[in-house]
């Protein structure tokens, strides 16, 4: 699985860089929707992880909009909000509420995969939240 984790905050962005390589996921990080949308246009990925609050004014809601408008990409934001916008929905899979462990993300994230490949998508950890009658591409 290739993913595309985007996080302002460099050590939390190689934490989970480590963490879901572990599990041999192919990961690639970018520190914000920039640098995000220029990895998307040369790299087909299959989930985007995105912090909802990223640097310099960005948001992870907006940058998962255009991953799944322009490019096709499913994202899981991550956020420390105890409440996410009700649009958000319309075009995130789901909400990985912080604080989360390790193990919690790569649960997090096998989920995900599940529920994208028409598996059931029950079931995952503490914090997790997915959305009902979400599409999982723009196509």
């Amino acid at each position: 699985m290739k993913i595309l984790a985007v996080d302002d905050d460099a050590i939390t962005a190689l934490d989970v860089e480590q963490t879901l390589r572990a599990t041999g996921a192919e990961i690639l990080t970018a520190s914000g929707a920039d640098e995000a949308l220029a990895l998307a246009e040369r790299i087909q990925f299959d989930l985007a992880l995105l912090d909802a609050r990223l640097g310099y004014g960005e948001s992870g809601f907006m940058l998962a909009q255009m991953l799944l408008e322009r490019h096709a990409v499913p994202s899981l934001l991550v956020t420390g909000m105890t409440e996410v916008p009700d649009h958000v929905g319309a075009y995130a899979l789901g909400v990985l509420h912080k604080p989360f462990s390790p193990a919690d993300l790569v649960a997090a994230v096998v989920t995900v995969r599940s529920a994208l490949t028409g598996g059931p998508a029950g079931g995952g950890p503490p914090g997790l939240t997915l959305f009902a009658n979400r599409e999982t591409s723009a196509a």
